[in-house]
């Protein structure tokens, strides 16, 4: 939703940039394996007493804000063993967090591969907070000999040192979160408040979160069961399991696998994502037969994150098992974990909606929106406490299995947890569904989740035996920069990146001028009306003097593009930093640029020049502001010649020519502003997606359409023109008013605005 949020914010502020004249006017090898785990026992950790929090400190010393609630924290616990009965009793009392795992211990897993000497965190977002200013690897390599051990006190302080103040300065309402280590609960701790006007503050045992697309790795354990079971097969058409089609990619299926990877080549689909209310909530099934997008590349080859594809894999789930899924993932991952405080269902159960944080998209300070509805649940509905999250942590790091319980066979998860699929040799992989990170030195699973209101983060550390998950309520921008200083600086503090210096390769200039160009994601819409944003979000590569390399959209703190320069061929690292830049050729042509700042679920690649926005866009706006130009003159020119009793200088037809021009200039502007309209609320409101703006769409599209016959009269304008009595401005203006219309329809037609179909 960040990212659309950006092409769109875009696209309104260059449409906004045309309106303002006229409302003036008159009326990319072969992936490794997963290392064996070890679950080395530590000793117990004492808990911090209440009275040592320092986040109260914290907030005595900022200057107070209303809706900044005190923290609320659990102590270090271990986890008894998961119970049958729900603990939410008739009084609202929660049951204590009980689950004991069982350690599964493998000799083998004590050596650190030599292939984790890279750093890659993947973060799906290219706005990451943190940039080491040092010499590359040395400051680094001390942080990994000083490096603090992983206990509750140091986490404790270290959290409250972070969350406290950032939640005092921002906008963001509350904060939940829960790392555990060695098969238990080492910390617990909620942050804020979950309702802000009732002063209840966040209570990480029993507020509900909303993890966004971390709900798919509970999906993917589904699918992973099913495999095991032998109901699925990873590599078979996924046809085979459907009640209706999946069109092939020229004669080519999908397949689990490639839904599992994000590579079953689906284009970017985002109508009926969100429901705008109850009585517009989808079945998965419903959702997946209406919406079914194009795929647009070859299965198995390009990475293209899909809401759908993970949907589809949970449809199959429910088709294998003759189960609804929601009812599956309660009786075979949920109630067996424990998990009695999460749920699937959409809007949640009685006994846990009023424990449920209300969703602070536009700041604490404003009224909470509604519970957000998502209908392809598979992909994004889950509800969860940050300690019933631990649980699932737990038995992914027991190889599927929790105390007594077992998910999956430890091969089942080792299976599942293993490189699957590697963009770039250079660059991190996808497991079965979670993103993988192998190239930092510690081995990390994880994935990233985003709503209109809750940001969230899993990251698993196998080798340590030590997860950690964390949601942040609040609006977009502030609660995703703060979740990802929170796993970034867990990840830097206790599990710091050590590298070799890499001296710059002499190819670096001849390598950086392949690269430069635009670029574009690979998880864009491609063949829709939405199609637009396509030119709103293009990334630029630039080859600076000292031949390091700039992406636009790989930002430093300081909003400033970071620089990379070439250490290995076609593989750059940051300067004064530890994450990588890596490019994929074909036959001496780039044809993908991929960093590490990005999970492995996406790539950008080459923009065809025809389709540059470096060029597309300012000749756009260029022709949209001659528009309204030539209408804001149309009046004054007669006033002037009012002014001084002259008459204009044409015949009655070529008068009428004229009229219908202008009043085509009229429509053209009327266009641009409807989509402008268009674009801004489904910024306000994404749920606007689920069907309500069609009627306003096919209004634009028609406007749209008009653009054709109006470029037509405006060229039959400039030839009556230059065939007329010599006038030179006549002549001039005439021909510049054509070719802007000219400029306007082309543009019409390359975006997609056209497209009779209104899947997006």
């Amino acid at each position: 939703m960040n990212a659309l949020r950006g092409r769109i914010g875009l696209g309104c502020l260059v449409l906004a940039l045309v309106a303002a004249p006229l409302a003036a006017a008159p009326q990319a090898a072969a992936p490794p394996t997963a290392a064996p785990v070890v679950q080395a026992p530590v000793a117990p950790v004492e808990p911090v007493p209440a009275a040592a929090d320092p986040a109260a400190v914290v907030f005595e010393q900022e200057t107070p804000r209303p809706g900044v609630a005190p923290s609320r924290s659990s102590p270090t616990a271990e986890v008894p063993a998961p119970t049958t009965t729900d603990p939410v009793a008739a009084d609202g009392a929660v049951a204590p967090l009980a689950v004991t795992a069982d350690p599964v211990v493998d000799p083998a897993a004590d050596a650190l591969p030599d292939a984790f000497v890279d750093p890659a965190l993947p973060l799906p977002l290219p706005d990451a907070l943190t940039q080491i200013d040092s010499p590359a690897g040395a400051a680094i390599a001390l942080q990994a000999d000083a490096a603090p051990q992983l206990g509750a006190a140091d986490a404790l302080a270290y959290f409250d040192g972070l969350i406290g103040p950032a939640l005092a300065r921002s906008d963001v309402a509350g904060v939940t979160l829960v790392v555990v280590k060695d098969g238990g609960v080492l910390l617990s701790k909620g942050y804020g408040y979950a309702d802000v006007a009732r002063r209840r503050p966040v209570d990480p045992a029993r507020t509900l979160f909303r993890p966004g697309s971390v709900s798919k790795l509970f999906t993917w354990t589904a699918v992973m069961q099913q495999v095991e079971r032998g109901r699925i097969d990873l590599d078979a058409d996924i046809n085979r399991y459907l009640d209706f089609k999946v069109a092939p990619y020229r004669g080519r299926p999908v397949t689990m696998r490639q839904l599992m990877t994000h590579t079953a080549g689906f284009e970017e689909s985002l109508k009926h994502l969100f429901a705008a209310d109850a009585r517009a909530l989808r079945s998965n099934a419903s959702y997946l037969k209406s919406v079914q997008p194009e795929r647009v590349f070859a299965p198995g080859e390009v990475p293209a994150y899909s809401n759908y594809g993970a949907a589809l894999a949970g449809y199959v789930v429910e088709r294998v098992t003759r189960q609804r899924f929601e009812d599956y993932i309660e009786a075979q991952v949920l109630r067996p974990l424990g998990m009695h405080r999460s749920s699937f269902r959409q809007p949640l159960p009685a006994a846990l909606a009023a424990d449920m944080a209300a969703a602070y998209r536009d700041g604490r300070d404003a009224p909470p929106r509604a519970f957000e509805l998502v209908n392809p649940a598979p992909a994004g509905s889950l509800s969860a406490t940050a300690e019933d999250m631990a649980r699932f942590m737990l038995a992914q790091l027991g190889q599927g299995r929790l105390g007594e319980v077992e998910l999956m066979r430890p091969d089942t998860a080792q299976r599942m947890h293993s490189a699957a699929f590697r963009p770039l040799p250079a660059l991190n992989a996808m497991a079965l569904g979670f993103l993988r990170d192998d190239r930092s030195g510690a081995l990390t699973l994880g994935h990233d989740g985003a709503t209109e209101a809750f940001q969230s983060s899993l990251r698993l550390y196998p080798q340590t035996q030590v997860g950690l998950f964390v949601s942040v309520d609040g609006p977009g921008a502030s609660a995703a920069a703060l979740r990802r200083e929170v796993v970034r600086g867990f990840q830097q503090r206790y599990y710091p990146r050590a590298f070799a210096v890499e001296p710059t390769l002499t190819s670096a200039r001849a390598h950086g001028q392949q690269l430069v160009g635009r670029y574009e994601s690979s998880r864009s819409v491609f063949t829709s009306v939405l199609a637009i944003t396509r030119y709103l979000s293009q990334s630029r590569i630039v080859l600076h003097d000292d031949a390091t390399l700039s992406v636009s959209t790989l930002l430093a703190p300081d909003g400033k593009p970071r620089r990379w320069r070439e250490v290995r061929p076609y593989v750059w690292r940051e300067v004064g930093g530890d994450a990588l830049l890596a490019a994929k050729l074909d036959r001496g042509h780039v044809v993908a640029v991929a960093s590490d700042m990005h999970p492995p679920a996406m790539w950008l690649q080459p923009v065809s020049g025809w389709r540059s926005a470096g060029w597309s866009l300012p000749l756009l706006l260029g022709a949209l502001a001659l528009h309204a130009l030539a209408l804001l003159l149309w009046p004054v020119a007669a006033l002037v010649r009012r002014h001084y009793g002259r008459r204009l200088a044409l015949d009655a037809r070529a008068r009428r020519w004229r009229l219908l021009v202008r009043l085509g200039l009229i429509c053209n502007l009327a266009m641009a502003a409807a989509w402008l309209w268009l674009l801004s609320r489904i910024d306000a409101d994404v749920a606007q997606l689920d069907g309500g703006l069609d009627g306003w769409i096919r209004f634009a599209q028609l406007l749209t359409l008009l653009s054709l016959p109006i470029a037509a009269l405006a060229i039959a304008d400039a030839v009556r023109a230059w065939r007329a009595p010599r006038d030179v401005w006549r002549r001039v203006g005439a021909s510049a008013i054509a070719l802007a219309c000219v400029a306007v329809a082309a543009f019409a037609i390359a975006s997609n605005l056209l497209t009779w179909s209104l899947n997006y």
